[in-house]
């Protein structure tokens, strides 16, 4: 005879317990799932976020850079426009004096310097009223040698908007020095005329 296992527990009881475990089985996996697309949602949402700081930080930074562009511009329009006006007054009152521009006659003399050779003071005496288009000048400077100040009277000799070249003096310089060098110096002051015209 065999022996069967029988059950005590009422059939209702089983069926409800039957019907939790399924329950609660099948919640877990709905609990998993939408654990799932909420970590997928909030991904998507953080490299939206990013996108989107990287695009805005990308367009403040062309503000930016497009701020500075056009103040840079307006600086340099302004500064043109004041060149602009100087160039005016300057040719202007060049004009109505009828007399040469300081830097044009600062530029012709210093074509004929060489590195030897340098000045300590120079002074500007305008033409008279018959002979404006002639400026004087008397030169105060230095040279290393009296070769390198020859040179150099023979630059300026050879320039044709410098006329009247005159050596007043040259001699060795008096003052006494610990440095040779300068000890040795040629101290020298001449007398030119610089007329008007283009440097040839």
């Amino acid at each position: 005879m065999a022996l069967r296992q029988i059950n005590m527990i009422p059939g209702n009881i089983l069926a409800r317990t039957d019907l939790v475990r399924h329950l609660w089985f099948w919640g877990k996996g709905l609990v998993f799932i939408l654990l799932l697309f909420v970590m997928f949602y909030l991904a998507q949402a953080s490299r939206f976020a990013l996108q989107q700081k990287a695009q805005h930080s990308d367009a403040s930074m062309k503000v930016i850079v497009t701020n500075k562009i056009e103040q840079a511009l307006k600086k340099a329009d302004g500064i043109n426009m004041q060149m602009q006006d100087l160039k005016l007054k300057a040719g202007l009152l060049a004009t109505l004096t009828n007399q040469q521009l300081y830097y044009d006659i600062l530029a012709v003399f210093a074509h004929a310097f060489n590195d030897a050779t340098w000045i300590d003071h120079l002074s500007i005496q305008r033409g008279n009223e018959k002979d404006t288009d002639r400026s004087n000048l008397m030169v105060d400077g230095f040279s290393l040698t009296h070769n390198t100040l020859g040179a150099f009277l023979e630059s300026l000799s050879g320039n044709n908007r410098i006329q009247d070249v005159v050596l007043v003096y040259a001699k060795k310089q008096e003052q006494k020095s610990p440095d040779l060098d300068v000890a040795s110096l040629i101290q020298f002051k001449l007398t030119c005329s610089i007329i008007k015209g283009p440097l040839k």
